[in-house]
């Protein structure tokens, strides 16, 4: 799925309301991924700082000019570092969508599936061979199996992330939530943060599903 609009065919203009929509969703894209690197720039800093040094985070505040210099690099490279984390986490989350909506990639995988001649496990092979063909047998199956496996795992450490962030609890800790919830205390809930952890975990896949979803509609009035 391409993610530009559609180019004028035949002298064909592409709708200006999905034009404006397809811009002003790109906009919101940047914009939440702007607010959504925050909580992973703060779980940086925060595993940034456990990590360091007491004495030697004493020893540089007390240094005039170079703990200003510290300071503010510190936190570029936290920023910079939690970017990075985001987007490892978002390309892992949004990933499927997007192979998914892509008919060709489809029709491939599909035609190898279909078309692939698996190889026979014997009694006389050894071990390691067995494990190739049963390797080779699943593909290219195993491929978007392992992605939805990956995807899970990285929908869980996300949401762990924005939890530790917008903890929907006072204490902030997990078991704590934990225990609100299986007792239903549910007034002692923080909806405003649950709303923040929610927003930071699925406002990405959401503005791209949009963004597809516009690029085919674009793409189905013109034709």
């Amino acid at each position: 799925m391409n993610f530009t609009m559609p180019k004028r065919e035949n002298g064909q203009k592409t709708n200006p309301w999905l034009r404006l929509l397809y811009w002003g969703l790109v906009i919101a894209g940047i914009w939440f991924a702007y607010l959504n690197i925050q909580p992973y720039e703060r779980a940086v800093s925060f595993l940034g700082g456990k990590a360091t040094s007491s004495a030697f985070t004493s020893l540089v505040a007390a240094i005039p000019i170079i703990n200003g210099i510290a300071a503010i690099f510190s936190k570029s490279l936290s920023w910079i570092l939690g970017a990075i984390l985001w987007g490892v986490i978002q390309i892992i989350e949004v990933l499927p969508l997007i192979l998914y909506n892509n008919e060709k990639f489809i029709e491939k995988i599909v035609g190898e599936a279909d078309g692939r001649s698996p190889y026979q496990e014997k009694d006389t092979d050894d071990p390691t061979l067995k494990m190739l063909k049963r390797t080779y047998n699943h593909l290219p199956i195993s491929v978007v199996s392992n992605l939805e496996v990956l995807k899970i795992f990285t929908y869980t450490v996300d949401f762990l992330i924005c939890l530790t962030v917008y903890s929907p609890v006072e204490s902030g800790r997990i078991s704590d939530l934990i225990f609100i919830l299986a007792t239903g205390q549910w007034g002692k809930l923080d909806y405003g943060n649950l709303a923040l952890a929610l927003v930071t975990l699925f406002a990405i896949e959401v503005i791209v599903s949009l963004i597809i979803w516009v690029g085919k509609l674009s793409y189905a009035i013109k034709s």
